[in-house]
């Protein structure tokens, strides 16, 4: 794995504010000590070598006349015997040059090997005279013989001559500059510090602020008392005897001409003779920023922690269990109620545990179902409906639950569940459904005594018949009795069995179930024909899949159902019965059964009457329990029954059956 390197950072963004002033200070100072220096020093240096010019055409002067004549008569050795005695004279003469009238070389002389080469380039009337010249000081006298011009003499200095006196006088500047230059070091640090140190101020009062010390020190700024200065008397107004703040930071004070509330009031205050009394400097009026600054947030700090402490305890004491979660899905928020209903102290909880190990497996889909369109603060979840969470030891808890998910500008930031203990509720539910299936189970009795008696009297018309067909030896009419015995004991038996299946309280016995052959095996075993009149049609809709039944008690819905649709023709009709399953959506979440006939249908009035129960439509041979126990069975699958019906067209009872989340694996069915 490899690194990226950070960049080095500059040096001089290392220093301090002080120290960047005072680098810069010193810079400036050694900058303008290299500028003087470096002044005196040409200066002295140009002084010296003009004098060294004076000083040796002082001695060309005194041998100019004898030149002049030398260089009239082309006197060469003259001339070269005048030009050694003038170099001898002055050892600072570098070199001196005869020219004739044409500014033609006659003689020359060198005071120093130095200027050897350029006194033969002369004679010789090279082209590197102008290079060879370069750090000597020229200067030229006229040779004049009788009133005319008969030549000329130029020589020269060295310039470096001049560089001993230019350093001596740069020296002594420079130690006439140190002691001053140091003093004014000093002073300047001094004055940046004293500067710098209202900024050092700030800066830790800043420091203070971001960490969370809303009364920091601030020791320069001296505060105006507004009411000594306007001999202000409402002591009622909250800049009296206010020392923390200046008057224009406090909101409704009794000003006349002014606004009411920072910082609009600002803008009239600043003409105030409080104001000009107090401003002082921009450090000064930053400090008294800061301490405005740190009041309002000492102000919003205590609002938020009694909003804060408000809030919790509003969330603490509600009746209701709340848990909500941060973004990622970790609780953050765990009541006493919740804490009570699932077994853990909220410290074991908050900020540990995922919502999703309380929750009903599932719930999550449900999460994202619209609940307010709001283009900044949307909504999504599911309003209250009884489900059960799960608690610490494993057991589960029915409540009433109710969960939102919370955004802000289109990001989610996290979950709130809402629950209400059910447990008392169901247990009165349940028992208030077994008192009333136990008194419907009795108005049953009272009201089924007529039919009781009805079949009775088969029976003895039965065993009349009987009796008479034996006494005569007619078997015919034996048959004809023995039929009328059982079919009352068919009778009686299956008012018998709604009785007992209707008041007996029975969890299912979960199996999966392929529900067309279910379906297929209940035709089969009620004896119901295929190719008659009526005809029964099976359908399956969607994907061949096994679902989660009892086998026995839907086994008994179903064939309640299809009898009574059978029974739903008149005498010698034909028409159709069609039973089919499938799946309310592509989730394959909730399972369907309906059984439709084409036959008579019923009327609201019948549909009301057979939903209350001791009612039937087929006079003396229904119980009017049947679709009592279908209720019953569809309960206890926690589904729901809906019956659609219109008279002269037929009727269709439909059997909806929650499968998302069921606790044993569905096997997927093989094809045959």
């Amino acid at each position: 794995m490899s690194f990226r390197v950070n960049r080095p950072v500059p040096y001089y963004r290392k220093l301090t504010l002080e120290n960047k002033i005072l680098v810069f200070f010193s810079i400036a100072l050694l900058f303008a000590g290299l500028v003087v220096l470096g002044s005196v020093y040409w200066t002295t240096k140009r002084n010296a070598v003009d004098n060294l010019i004076a000083r040796v055409s002082a001695v060309v002067q005194i041998e100019r006349d004898a030149l002049a004549r030398a260089a009239a008569e082309s006197d060469h050795d003259k001339l070269a015997a005048l030009l050694v005695h003038a170099v001898r004279q002055d050892d600072t003469l570098a070199y001196v040059v005869v020219f004739d009238m044409h500014d033609r070389p006659l003689a020359g002389q060198a005071g120093s090997p130095a200027a050897g080469d350029l006194v033969s380039a002369y004679i010789d009337q090279a082209a590197q005279t102008a290079s060879l010249a370069a750090g000597y000081r020229e200067a030229s006298l006229a040779l004049v013989r009788n009133d005319a011009q008969v030549g000329s003499v130029r020589f020269a200095v060295a310039e470096r001559r001049g560089i001993g006196t230019g350093g001596r006088a740069a020296g002594t500047a420079l130690a006439l500059m140190l002691m001053p230059g140091v003093l004014l070091l000093l002073i300047s640090r001094i004055v940046v510090r004293r500067t710098i140190a209202p900024l050092k101020d700030l800066t830790r009062v800043a420091d203070e602020i971001s960490t969370g010390n809303l009364d920091p020190r601030i020791d320069f700024g001296v505060h105006v008392n507004c009411w000594e200065i306007m001999d202000c008397q409402q002591t009622t107004c909250d800049g009296y005897q206010n020392f923390t703040q200046q008057c224009w930071y406090i909101d409704n004070t009794p000003c006349e001409g002014y606004e009411p509330r920072f910082p609009q009031k600002l803008e009239h205050c600043r003409t105030c003779e409080v104001y000009q009394a107090h401003r002082g400097d921009e450090l000064v009026q930053l400090a008294d920023s800061f301490r405005h600054m740190a009041n309002v947030l000492k102000s919003s700090r205590e609002e938020l922690v009694s909003s804060n402490d408000f809030q919790t305890r509003l969330i603490q004491s509600s009746f209701d269990g709340i848990v909500a979660t941060n973004e990622h899905d970790v609780i953050t928020i765990f009541n006493r109620v919740a804490e009570r209903l699932i077994g853990l102290e909220r410290d074991k909880v908050i900020g540990i545990k995922d919502w999703q190990e309380y929750f009903p497996d599932g719930i999550e889909k449900t999460m994202d179902i619209p609940l307010s369109f709001e283009p900044v603060r949307r909504m999504r979840g599911f309003p209250p409906l009884e489900s059960a969470i799960r608690a610490a030891d494993g057991r589960l808890v029915d409540v009433r639950l109710a969960g939102i998910s919370l955004f802000e500008r289109g990001r989610h930031i996290g979950k709130v569940f809402f629950f209400q203990d059910l447990r008392e509720v169901v247990r009165l539910r349940e028992r208030l459904i077994q008192s009333e299936r136990m008194v419907a189970a009795g108005r049953a009795a009272a009201g089924i005594s007529h039919s009781i008696k009805n079949i009775l009297d088969g029976f003895n018309g039965g065993v009349y018949v009987y009796k008479m067909g034996k006494r005569r030896g007619d078997d015919r009419k034996m048959d004809t009795g023995w039929e009328m015995i059982e079919r009352n004991v068919k009778i009686i038996g299956d008012l018998v069995n709604d009785l007992l299946n209707f008041a007996k309280e029975r969890a299912p016995e979960y199996r999966a179930y392929d529900p067309i052959e279910l379906v297929e095996a209940v035709i089969d075993d009620i004896g119901l024909p295929r190719d008659g009149p009526i005809r029964i049609h099976v359908a399956r809709r969607g994907p061949k899949r096994k679902v989660m039944l009892d086998y026995h008690a839907f086994h008994q819905c179903l064939a309640n159902l299809l009898s009574n649709a059978m029974d739903a023709f008149a005498p010698g009709a034909d028409g159709n019965v069609t039973v089919e399953f499938g799946f309310t959506d592509s989730g394959g979440d909730t399972a369907f059964f309906t059984v439709t006939d084409d036959g008579i249908g019923m009327s609201p009035r019948t549909i009301a009457k057979i939903k209350e129960g001791m009612y039937s439509t087929k006079g003396s041979k229904g119980t009017g329990l049947g679709l009592q126990v279908v209720q019953k069975i569809v309960n206890e699958h926690h589904g729901v029954l809906s019956i659609a019906s219109t008279e002269d067209e037929g009727s269709t009872f439909r059997i909806e059956l929650p499968v998302a989340g069921q606790t044993s694996v569905e096997a997927e069915v093989k094809e045959t």
